[in-house]
């Protein structure tokens, strides 16, 4: 009576060493990428929308009603920050 069967152990083996390891160009030619195309309508209010925020903008600025949210740029002055020291 056999306990160890080490044909079928050296059979494994070399099954595990036939199988070829994918080499780092074949797995990043398998990366997918997601990718966003917006239409052409899309494009056109996302612009209007934009210049409608520009020229708000503009007219508190000209008018001196524009604030500052001075939390807000610290936080991400902090977050910025943070990143920089993480890499």
């Amino acid at each position: 009576m056999k306990i160890n069967d080490f044909n079928r152990l050296q059979g494994l083996q070399s099954y595990k060493n036939n199988i070829s390891k994918p080499t780092q160009q074949e797995v990043t030619k398998k990366v997918q990428v997601d990718k966003v195309e917006f239409s052409p309508a899309a494009q056109e209010k996302i612009s209007a929308e934009r210049e409608k925020r520009i020229q708000a903008l503009k007219e508190q600025i000209e008018n001196g009603t524009y604030k500052v949210d001075s939390q807000m740029i610290a936080e991400k002055l902090l977050s910025s920050w943070n990143k920089g020291t993480e890499q």
